[in-house]
C-alpha cells in the first residue's frame, strides 16, 4: 500500500505543476481557477481513497493549490 501512496503523490505533484502553470498564464492572473475532473466510480473512489478524512456519500471534493482549485466529481 505504500507504493500507493508514493505513486498518488506523484501525481499531486503533477496536479501542483499545472496549478503553478495556470497561476503562470496572464489571461488567468489574479483570478480563481476551477478545472473540473469528471471521473467514473472506480477512479473516483480510487483517489478518494487516498484521503485521511473521506466523506464516501460525497459526489464531488476539492483540491487546492493556491488559487486553482482541482473539483473531482463523480460521474452518474
Amino acid at each position: 500500500m505504500g507504493e500507493d501512496k508514493k505513486d498518488f503523490r506523484s501525481e499531486l505533484k503533477k496536479l501542483a505543476e499545472i496549478s503553478d502553470l495556470i497561476e503562470s498564464t496572464h489571461i488567468f492572473e489574479g483570478e480563481d481557477v476551477i478545472v473540473k475532473v469528471v471521473l467514473k466510480e472506480e477512479k473516483y473512489n480510487e483517489v478518494l481513497r487516498n484521503f485521511r478524512e473521506i466523506d464516501w456519500n460525497s459526489e464531488k471534493f476539492f483540491i487546492n493549490f493556491g488559487s486553482t482549485s482541482f473539483k473531482f466529481v463523480l460521474d452518474k
